[in-house]
């Protein structure tokens, strides 16, 4: 039985080695956190109890299975962290590998001073005084970064953006975490000898602060990125309204026009009607009322957004000769962001238009179908297309705009998978069906 003081030592140990640097991988994303604070914080404190157990395992029962057991520990830890948020893997992979890099160099340094310090407490495991030194080291490096965190890098983050660099950013704090593990464990000298030798203290201070210079640097082209969204959704919009009113307008003109000439027809009408040419008026007010302007009605639904989304391709399917057919009846209000049914009509309208203007033969046609009952909303949009849709082993249409897959389609599969929804596709007989079904929340 270990004395009281050296088991106190070791909880020490483990509780600053875990906590703060989960508290901080987390703080990012809670706003998306998988469940409730009260019960994420129980999940915390289970898991503080299993770190503290391995570490006494690691220190009095078990140091022969080390490695072991720190794989076990290291698996726990990305375990609950990626069950504990709900956030886009990419992004959950990217912030933890961040965090883990500071957490290598925190260890490290503390071990280094400890070792010009306290010499022969350097020596051992988990000491006193090795707890001092790497709680004065948070200090100086975690708090500067969570002002980091919170002032710049929870907004890259935290937002529901659809970047599909995410799939691989990682990748950027992956490399130097197998830089220092690989400087670390790729030689024949201990981890203890490296950590008290102060020039790899230096490089690891250097290498972080090189990351971290990398880090910012894609942070703020998400920031950037994000922002020029935005600014092209609202031009979008802008664009759309700006559709709707020249609509309106023109019909009000050409209505006014009617009706200024209305007493030269009608003058006209009693010329035939005097003079008894029954079938001349009959011409006469066939072709007069195929030139009165469409009364059709110009709103295709209640919803601005989407009523908007469909004149504005109803316009471009009439200007390039697509019959364009709407069956839409969606409520004014609905529980899914205006940007997010933009993104999705949008891609999908827009791929219709494409494709049916890529057709050298046969009737070119769009044919839209919208519904909504209680939290469900669904749409179905049909075109023809001419040719053959290609696909990769995935599964994945390729875009027909340049190499790889269409980033279009993959921002509408994201956005469905957020509002736990189906997005479906078919081509059969010339005909592309797609249909997108969406869960409000609530």
């Amino acid at each position: 039985m270990p004395p009281l003081y050296r088991i106190a030592e070791v909880v020490l140990f483990s509780i600053l080695n875990f906590l703060p640097y989960l508290v901080i991988a987390l703080y990012p994303f809670h706003k998306n956190l998988r469940h409730s604070m009260r019960l994420t914080v129980l999940l915390i404190t289970i898991i503080i109890f299993i770190q503290i157990g391995i570490g006494l395992c690691v220190a009095f029962l078990l140091p022969s299975h080390k490695g072991l057991l720190t794989i076990a520990s290291t698996t726990i830890y990305f375990i609950f962290y990626f069950g504990a948020v709900r956030v886009h893997p990419g992004k959950t992979l990217f912030t933890l590998l961040l965090i883990s890099n500071i957490a290598n160099f925190v260890v490290v340094s503390s071990k280094c001073l400890e070792g010009f310090l306290f010499p022969e407490q350097a020596l051992q495991q988990n000491r006193w005084s090795y707890s001092a030194l790497m709680f004065t080291i948070q200090l100086l490096v975690l708090i500067p970064l969570f002002l980091y965190i919170r002032k710049f890098y929870t907004d890259a983050v935290g937002r529901d953006n659809i970047h599909i660099s995410w799939w691989y950013l990682w990748l950027i704090p992956a490399t130097f975490y197998l830089i220092q593990y690989s400087y670390i464990y790729g030689n024949t000298t201990s981890g203890l000898e490296i950590a008290l030798q102060p020039q790899y203290t230096v490089f690891l201070l250097l290498i972080n602060l090189g990351e971290f210079l990398v880090y910012h640097i894609v942070v703020c082209l998400i920031r950037e990125y994000d922002i020029n969204m935005e600014l092209e959704l609202q031009n979008h919009l802008f664009a759309l309204e700006n559709l709707q009113y020249s609509s309106l307008k023109e019909r009000i003109e050409e209505t006014r026009k009617a009706r200024h000439d209305i007493k030269h027809h009608i003058a006209v009408i009693n010329g035939y009607l005097q003079a008894g040419k029954i079938d001349k008026l009959k011409d006469y007010l066939a072709n007069y009322c195929n030139s009165l302007p469409d009364d059709g009605s110009i709103v295709f639904c209640r919803n601005y957004i989407v009523n908007l989304l469909l004149l504005h391709f109803a316009q471009q399917a009439k200007e390039n000769r697509i019959t364009f057919t709407v069956y839409v009846d969606i409520p004014e209000y609905l529980k899914i962001a205006e940007n997010d049914l933009s993104v999705i009509l949008g891609n999908l309208l827009e791929n219709a238009i494409d494709a049916c203007n890529a057709q050298t033969n046969g009737e070119r046609k769009i044919i839209i179908h919208g519904k909504s009952e209680g939290k469900t909303i669904l749409f179905t949009i049909d075109n023809t297309f001419e040719g053959e849709l290609k696909q990769n082993s995935d599964g994945i249409f390729l875009s027909s705009k340049h190499e790889g897959t269409g980033i279009g389609i993959e921002s509408v599969k994201y956005i469905v998978r957020r509002y736990n929804g189906i997005y479906r596709t078919e081509q059969k007989d010339g005909m592309f069906y797609s249909s997108v079904l969406l869960n409000s929340h609530e």
